[in-house]
Order: structure tokens, then C-alpha cells, then sequence
């Protein structure tokens, strides 16, 4: 059931994310959650996942699925992204 509630919160972030990289499909832009820092926000529109990325050094990226966030980190994301493409 978490996959038909949460999908739609994807396919929003999804959809900021082409708007805002303008043909690109990751921002390179740093945000907290209450799990980590992010570096990034990339949809994958292959896989139609979006992923959240972390940079440590120079070779290495650790990437955290937007579906495995709690629905809290998730509407924080899709209110971050908002709010920069509306403002």
C-alpha cells in the first residue's frame, strides 16, 4: 500500500526535477533531512526512481532511494523543490 500512496509524491518531485534542470535530470543542490545531508536529487527515468545523492571525497557517491524516506522527509523534499521553483 505505501508504494499507490507515495508514488504520486515521486511523480511530483520527478516532475519538479525536469522543470527546474531544464533537460537535466539531477540538481546539484544540498539539503538536510533528518537522516542526512544530501548533495543531490536525481530522477532516473529508466528505472522511474528518484534518487538522493551523497558526495564524500572525490570517488565516492552513496545513493539513498526517495520511496525508502519517511513520508515527513518526503513532503520536506517536495516543499524544498517547490518552493524554489514557485519563488
Amino acid at each position: 500500500m505505501k508504494k499507490i500512496l507515495y508514488k504520486p509524491m515521486k511523480n511530483k518531485v520527478a516532475s519538479i526535477i525536469k522543470i527546474l534542470g531544464i533537460g537535466l535530470t539531477e540538481l546539484i543542490i544540498d539539503f538536510e533531512l533528518d537522516v542526512y545531508s544530501f548533495n543531490s536529487i536525481e530522477w532516473d527515468e529508466e528505472d522511474d526512481k528518484v534518487y538522493l545523492h551523497i558526495f564524500e571525497d572525490d570517488d565516492i557517491d552513496i545513493s539513498y532511494d526517495f520511496d525508502d524516506l519517511s513520508e515527513d522527509d518526503q513532503l520536506a523534499i517536495y516543499s524544498l523543490l517547490s518552493s524554489i521553483l514557485y519563488n
